[in-house]
Formats: structure tokens, sequence, C-alpha cells
């Protein structure tokens, strides 16, 4: 009895309870429909590319066009601009990103406004391109205060979603957004696996060894996800006061893939920033700039999966540097008394980091394209409606969430486990 008590009141325990709450709150918020369309005229384009792209960051919100409908997308392209930004483009963002706590609290204000002006143009735009798309019979009136009201709902809901993700970051188990992307994901893995069903049928037959040569795959490809995720480069740190802590245990761990899975959730989302506008100007869809981007910025096409792997290669060797800092990594290691072996302190070590990050985000990138495009090509060979569900990206982000939130179980376990040596409970006699 006394154990069962003890895991109830266990703190992860409470995280993962908290964790399941808050997205449980989420996908009711989904019941919450905007009013003043139409949703019959919504339904049938429940196949339309763009859609289902923009779905992936909203868990379906576009099946019954609720509140949520958004998602995190508008607070995603928010944090990417103001990152590239912070990047030596403007001055007073790159000093806030070297101010600690106070300059993140700044930035994070930034990217919250970016974050509701993106919101609003990103909705009407969305509104604007269904009403389109229908011809005019998704909206029950076709007025600028029903466009505005539906786009500031939207926004809202944005940042309701927005919310409980930071909820899940500071009291639940992994990133919050992530978490509630993943969870999106996986709530529409039914659908999926229906339309792998359609696509591998042929008449009234099922290709039994279609299908299961399909999740072969995908269950090969979660394997090497797995192992690739957590494979790690150990840099020796010597420390030149600490003999004790020199050795085979003091090393530095540089993943082979140093962001995980953020490159391919940026790339995702500026992928449907074309396909919004595709929406919103799709009367002209005669027009050769309509055509090119088309072309460029869908995943329907190999040219725009080609264009998506590039991006990932991008913000794979971006967002290394981002989260290692090689500045700050050099910084803190003269602070501490400590040195990489057969490398001076300072701006040597700095370009050390920053050679071992370049060499590790080759294969690390590769691998992220690799893994996004080929099954979203073989998708693509077996049914338009899978580009999405089959694609290696859907993949990569849900395991990825589970590896992060594994390690973070594991933590508080660590924690747990030595938490108690200044409790009342410890004794040296024990």
């Amino acid at each position: 009895m006394n154990k069962i008590q003890e895991f109830v009141k266990s703190p992860i325990t409470k995280r993962i309870s908290f964790t399941i709450m808050i997205l449980i709150i989420y996908r009711a918020l989904f019941f919450v429909t905007i009013p003043g369309v139409n949703s019959a005229a919504l339904a049938k384009l429940s196949n339309n590319s763009s859609l289902t792209m923009l779905s992936m960051f909203s868990g379906g919100g576009f099946e019954n066009f609720s509140i949520m409908s958004l998602g995190v997308t508008a607070y995603i392209t928010a944090q990417i601009i103001v990152q590239l930004l912070q990047a030596d483009v403007i001055p007073t963002l790159t000093q806030w990103s070297k101010e600690g706590q106070t300059g993140r609290k700044k930035l994070d204000k930034v990217t919250r406004s970016l974050t509701l002006v993106l919101g609003l143009v990103q909705a009407t735009g969305i509104t604007l391109g269904i009403n389109t798309l229908t011809n005019g019979k998704f909206m029950i009136e076709n007025n600028p205060f029903t466009i505005i009201v539906i786009a500031m709902l939207m926004t809202a809901g944005s940042f309701i979603a927005m919310w409980l993700g930071d909820l899940i970051t500071e009291n639940g188990l992994g990133n919050g957004i992530s978490v509630i992307i993943t969870a999106g994901i996986l709530v529409r893995f039914p659908s999926m696996i229906n339309d792998v069903i359609e696509g591998v049928t042929f008449g009234t037959k099922v290709n039994w060894i279609r299908f299961s040569e399909l999740m072969i795959g995908a269950a090969i490809l979660i394997l090497l996800i797995v192992w690739f995720t957590r494979s790690e480069l150990r840099i020796p740190i010597q420390y030149a006061r600490r003999a004790q802590l020199t050795g085979k245990d003091s090393y530095l761990p540089l993943k082979i893939i140093v962001p995980g899975v953020i490159p391919v959730i940026f790339a995702s989302t500026i992928m449907t920033i074309p396909q919004t506008i595709l929406m919103f100007f799709n009367a002209g869809q005669n027009s050769s700039w309509y055509r090119v981007v088309q072309t460029f910025f869908t995943l329907s096409t190999t040219s725009g999966v080609i264009i998506y792997g590039l991006m990932i290669i991008f913000f794979e060797y971006l967002y290394s540097i981002v989260q290692i800092e090689p500045d700050k990594f050099a910084d803190n290691l003269e602070k501490q008394e400590a040195y990489i072996p057969n490398v001076y302190p300072g701006d040597p070590t700095k370009e050390f980091i920053q050679n071992m990050l370049n060499y590790l985000s080759l294969p690390g990138s590769l691998f992220l394209m690799l893994v996004s495009i080929i099954p979203l090509l073989v998708a693509n060979s077996v049914s338009s409606s899978l580009q999405i569900g089959l694609s290696g990206s859907s993949i990569l982000i849900i395991t990825g969430v589970l590896i992060e939130i594994g390690r973070q179980i594991k933590g508080l376990k660590l924690k747990r486990k030595y938490g108690t040596f200044l409790s009342t409970d410890f004794s040296l006699d024990d």
C-alpha cells in the first residue's frame, strides 16, 4: 500500500498526470467550433494538400474548423524569425540573447507580439483561402466583420495552445510545443492507417503484402531514428584543480543530431506559409507565379520535397550553433578552469567546438533529410493523402519527443534517488 501511495505522490507520476490532463483539455477545445462557417463546405476539402500540411500542427483542427485550427504554427514561425534576427542581424536582439534570463524574457515578449501579428494574418489568409476554394460557400455571411471575428478566434486559440504548451514545459514532461504537435499527429494515426489501407487497395482487395512492406519499413525507420538520436560524440574534458574529475567519466556529450527534431518542425512550418498564400490566391492558379509556388513549395511534388529537405539541412546547421553557442561554452570552460586536451582555452576552444558542430551537422542533417523525404516520396507514390501520414517527418517528431520524455523521466528518477542525501531519513549508520 505504501508503494502505491509513494508511486501516486512521486514527481514523475504528477508530471505524467499533468501532461495528460493538459492534452485532454487541448483536445477538448477541438470541439469548440467557430461560428459563422459552413462545415459541410469545409468537409469537401478534406484531401486538400494545403490543409493537410497545416493540420500537422493543429492535430486535425480543420476537420470541424475549431478555435484550435491554427495550432502553434504562428508561434513557431515567430520563433524562427526572432532567432534568425538575433543572429547578428538586429544588434538589439543579439544583445538581448547574451543577457541571460533577463534577455530571454525580452525576446519572449517580442516572439509573442510577433505571434499575434502572424496569427491574425495567417488566420485571415486561411479563412479567405477556404472561402475561395469553396466558391464563397464557406462563410455564411461574406463581410469584413465575419472575417475579423474568425481571425481573432483562431488567433486566440493559437495563444491558448501556446499557453498550454508552456504549462507542459514547466510542470509536465518534454517540450510543451513539441508534445502538443506529437499528440496531434498521434490522434490522427487511425485515419492515417485507414488512408494507407485505402492506398494499397485495388478494387475490393487489399494488397496485404504491400501494406506489410510499408509497416515493416516504418518499424525499421523507427529503430534507425532511435539509434541515431541516441548516438553521441564524447569530447574529453579535464579540470586543472580537480584531478578526480579527469578521465573517461569527464566528457562533453555532443549528440549527432544536436537540435533534435527542431529542424524538421521548423522546415515543416516554413512550408505551411506558401500553402496559406496558395489558398488565398487560388483564384489566380493560371498565373505563372502561382504555378511556380505550387511546384516548389508543396510536399506533393518532387521539387517541393527536395526544397523541404534542403531547409532541414539549413536548420540543422543553424540550430546546432544556437543550442550549443561555442562562445559561451568556451567562456564557461575557462571560468571553471577546465579545458579540452590539446586545445588551448579561449578562441581555440571556440573554434574547436564550432568545427565539431559542423562535423556532426553533416551526418545529422543528411540523416534527418533522408528520413524525412524518402518516406514522403514513397507515400506520394501510393496516395497524395499520405504525404503527412507516412512521412518520416511525423515519425521523427514522435520518436524524438518520446525519447526526450524518456530522458527526462530518467533524470527525475536519478534526482529522486539521490535527493534524500540531506533529508531527515538519511543516516550515516545506514
